[in-house]
């Protein structure tokens, strides 16, 4: 019985159907076909049975090509599918571990270092493990990773290293070049020209310091993202929203 529901049904019988109501005239021959055996019409005679012929076996032999082609299209597309909906549903187990020098803090990665280096120093080793130095880039993070450093007995009241430079006018992020204070008007103490994470234990907290870049520190590397990881997944996402609209 032959299967509507896939592309290659309708064509099949769309095309069995006209060469039906060609009714070319032909006297019969047989020849072996796809294990099959058919009887191959010629010229100069009529008959009722079935009539096929040389450009009808090159048409089969052609349709069958497509079909196979088809099939395959068909199994990629699913697998395709599945792929992307796996990405969207979040199923990936690997999503939320980090590497094992790193932590993980809210949606971030953050390797917290136990020996001290001066920036320059710092800023490579943390590039050699995947990473930047930290770029507290919103309140959420800053407040999230100060929680941790609190929290953890080995970490807590120790000073890091960042990713902040100040070449002379302004406190940026070395690896966004972002500013690190986005109103002008806030200040940073300190006469150095790097970032430090220093804590006041007075306040118990954690503020920046303008920092002497060869003082040696412990530094706090942040995991890069995987760019075109990221980018699937967006695409992913706005597809899959179109396609069912949640």
């Amino acid at each position: 019985m032959i299967d509507h529901s896939q592309p290659w049904g309708s064509l099949l019988v769309n095309w069995t159907i006209l060469q039906d109501e060609k009714n070319n005239s032909r006297t019969s021959r047989v020849m072996k076909f796809n294990e099959k055996v058919v009887n191959i019409m010629r010229p100069g005679s009529m008959t009722n049975k079935r009539e096929v012929s040389e450009t009808d076996l090159y048409l089969l032999g052609a349709i069958e090509k497509l079909l196979y082609r088809v099939d395959t299209l068909e199994r990629r597309v699913r697998r395709a599918e599945e792929l992307l909906y796996y990405v969207i549903s979040g199923n990936n187990t690997n999503k939320n571990q980090c590497p094992m020098e790193y932590t993980r803090i809210k949606k971030h990665c953050y390797h917290f270092s136990t020996r001290e280096f001066d920036w320059k120093s710092s800023a490579s080793l943390c590039r050699g493990l995947g990473g930047n130095l930290i770029e507290l880039k919103s309140a959420e993070e800053k407040y999230a990773v100060e929680e941790y450093l609190l929290r953890d007995k080995l970490l807590r009241g120790k000073d890091f290293w960042t990713g902040g430079l100040n070449p002379g006018l302004l406190w940026i992020w070395a690896s966004s070049a972002e500013q690190v204070y986005e109103d002008a008007t806030e200040t940073i103490a300190g006469n150095g020209r790097c970032l430090r994470f220093q804590y006041k234990m007075e306040k118990k907290s954690y503020f920046y310091y303008g920092e002497e870049c060869i003082k040696k520190l412990r530094y706090i590397c942040k995991l890069v993202q995987n760019e075109s990881i990221n980018t699937i997944e967006g695409t992913a996402r706005a597809i899959f929203k179109s396609e069912y609209g949640n």
